[in-house]
């Protein structure tokens, strides 16, 4: 198995189908604020259903709303 495919194996264990709140946290030193940037609530109707994605041999993380 390539590292590719283990980095994929890996985030395929997450059952995307129980998720049901998105969150999006910086903490990094960069120009945005620090703390939540990002809440979304599927129980409000943000979304349906999400589906992680790695992409780039594991280095870009996608994230698609449905």
């Amino acid at each position: 198995m390539t590292p590719k495919e283990k980095t994929e194996d890996k985030a395929k264990k997450i059952d995307e189908k129980k998720i049901t709140r998105l969150e999006v946290i910086n903490h990094a030193k960069n120009d945005r604020q620090i703390g939540r940037l990002l809440s979304l609530h599927k129980s409000l109707g943000d979304f349906n259903a999400l589906e992680l994605e790695l992409q780039d041999g594991g280095e870009t993380l996608k994230i698609f709303l449905d």
